[in-house]
Parts: structure tokens; sequence; C-alpha cells
């Protein structure tokens, strides 16, 4: 037996009963429940639809339930993510954009030399890293919702962690180093090549964003 649209839609408000609220998963929580309802069915054809989905509904329990499942998929996109832009950065580091990285590290070298103090100049070289990362928060605010809806995957890019930990990261080992930094240049090549890797995790965050957004409008057919 095959669910009708109208028992379809019950079992949708079924799952988001269990505060579900991403899209993705609640189509495929439906999905599943769907397709274990239509298999008790054919076995028992005499039973109710309700009885049925109680059946099917006793499967989600436990370490299989609605809300564990949405827990383990976050930390499986989280790994995802960022085996996926660890990959991108690295395409940076390898010939022929390395030449890019490298001139990026040479410019912001270059000028280290219109600031007296190394740990002022690194202070003004990590702040801009916040206005690189502005148009990632933006972006991602932006397009936080698609056609109303809540996408898990969207939530796991979520940037702004990222934006304010990486320059602060980098300001603060400056501050520890004051001294070290003026005896020894060496260092601010150093931190200036922190500076392009955090460059580097900003445009691939947007880049991944970018192309995360294109891939769930295509899967889902929303504008």
């Amino acid at each position: 037996m095959r669910l009708n649209t109208e028992q379809t839609q019950n079992i949708f408000n079924y799952v988001t009963s269990f505060d579900i609220k991403y899209y993705e998963l609640q189509v495929e929580f439906t999905d599943h429940m769907v397709t274990s309802m239509e298999e008790i069915w054919e076995k028992n054809p005499e039973l109710t639809f309700h009885l049925v989905k109680q059946h099917a509904s006793s499967k989600f329990v436990g370490d299989s339930s609605f809300k564990s499942i949405e827990a383990e998929r976050k930390c499986i996109l989280q790994k995802e993510y960022r085996k996926a832009q660890w990959k991108m950065i690295t395409e940076y580091l390898k010939f022929p954009k390395i030449f890019g990285s490298i001139l990026l590290v040479y410019i912001a070298y270059t000028f280290s030399a219109y600031f007296v103090s190394p740990q002022k100049y690194l202070a003004v070289l990590f702040c801009s890293l916040l206005i690189i990362g502005l148009p990632l928060l933006y972006y991602w605010w932006k397009t936080k919702e698609i056609d109303g809806k809540h996408f898990l995957t969207l939530e796991t890019l979520q940037p702004s962690l990222l934006v304010y930990s990486f320059p602060n990261l980098g300001m603060g080992m400056s501050n520890l180093l004051e001294q070290e930094l003026l005896q020894n240049q060496w260092l601010v090549v150093l931190f200036c090549c922190i500076w392009v890797l955090g460059i580097l995790i900003s445009v691939t965050a947007i880049h991944l964003q970018k192309k995360t957004i294109v891939n769930i409008k295509k899967q889902y057919q929303l504008n």
C-alpha cells in the first residue's frame, strides 16, 4: 500500500513535532517513516494507518531517535566541511597557486616597514581580517534561510567563531611576543604567513557557502 498526500503530510507534521527544524532532515525522516510504513502495511494490510504509524515510529527511539540522528548528522557535516575547506586551502599552498600566497606574504611584510612598532603593525594586520570576514558573515546571515526553510547544512557553515577568533588569536600571540618581535624579523614574516592563512580560510569559506547554497536550491528546487 502507498501513502497518499494527506497521510504523507501527516507524517511530515509528526516529524516536525519532535523539534526537527531543518528542512532536509524533515524530508529525510519523513521519507524513512513513509517507506517503513509502506513495508509494514504490505505485510499487514489489515492494520490501520495509525497502528502502522505507531509501529514505524517505534524504530526511531534511543540512539536512533530523530534528535539523536540530527546531532550525529551535524557532527558528520562539520567534519565534511572542515575536510573540504582544508583541501581547498592546501591547493593554495601547492604549485602554482603557492606563488600567489608567497606574494601576499611579501606584500604584507613590506608594509611592516611603515610602522615603528611591529606589534602595532600586526594589530592592524590582524584587524584587517575582521574586515575581510564581514562579507562572510553578511552572506551567511542573508542566506541562513532559503524560501523560509532552515537547513542543517547551512547552519554548519556558520562563520562567526572563525571570523572573530582567528584575529584575536593572532593579536594575542603578538602581544605575548612583544620583545621577541623587536629582535627577530622572521617572527613578523611568520605572522604574515598566519595572516595569509586567515585570508585563505575566509575566501574558501565564502566559496563553500555559495557552492552549498547552489546545491541546496538545485536539490530541493528552491528559488
